[in-house]
C-alpha cells in the first residue's frame, strides 16, 4: 500500500514538473508573439495577456498523458528487451502524435498548416534538446555522488579492517 502511494506521489510529482515547464515555456512564447498568434490559436487567445484557463487545464492533462507514456516506455513493466535509443525514439513520435491530437481537438495551432508544424517541431526540438541537456548534467552528477559514495564505503570498510589488525 505504501508503494502504491509512493509511485503515484512520484507520477503526480513529474506530472506537475512537466505541467510547470510546460506553462512557463508558453507564458514566455505569450509574452513575446501572443498577440500576434490570438487570431491562430486558441492557447493565445488572451494575446500577451495571459494563458486562458481551459487552456491550463489542457495543458495539465497533456502532462499527465505524457508523463503515462514516459512510465510506459522507460520502465521495464510493460517493455522490457528495447534499447533506450529505441524507447526514446518511440516516446518522442508517441509525444508528437499526441500534441497533434490535442492541438486538433482544442485548437491549439491550426493543424492543416504546415508552417504551424514547423514551428511547433523547433520549439519542440529545442525543448528537447535542453531537456536532453538537463537530464544528462543530473545523471552526471548522480553518477559523481555515487563514485563518491562508494568511495567512502570502501574506504570505511578498510578503515574498519585495519582497526581489527
Amino acid at each position: 500500500m505504501l508503494d502504491e502511494r509512493k509511485h503515484l506521489l512520484d507520477y503526480l510529482a513529474q506530472v506537475m514538473l512537466v505541467f510547470g515547464i510546460t506553462l512557463l515555456i508558453i507564458a514566455f512564447i505569450c509574452c513575446l508573439t501572443g498577440d500576434d498568434a490570438k487570431e491562430h490559436s486558441t492557447v493565445f487567445a488572451l494575446g500577451s495577456a495571459g494563458i486562458p484557463i481551459n487552456t491550463i487545464f489542457q495543458y495539465l492533462l497533456s502532462s499527465a498523458c505524457i508523463t503515462l507514456l514516459r512510465f510506459l516506455f522507460f520502465t521495464d513493466t510493460i517493455i522490457r528487451k528495447m534499447s533506450i535509443a529505441i524507447r526514446t525514439t518511440l516516446m518522442l513520435i508517441s509525444v508528437i502524435i499526441l500534441i497533434g491530437i490535442f492541438a486538433y481537438i482544442f485548437g491549439w495551432f491550426p493543424v492543416d498548416e504546415p508552417k504551424c508544424w514547423i514551428i511547433f517541431l523547433i520549439c519542440f526540438g529545442i525543448c528537447f534538446v535542453i531537456s536532453m541537456f538537463v537530464s544528462v548534467f543530473k545523471e552526471a552528477i548522480d553518477n559523481k555522488q555515487l563514485a563518491v559514495g562508494l568511495k567512502n564505503l570502501k574506504e570505511g570498510q578498510n578503515g574498519s579492517t585495519d582497526r581489527s589488525k
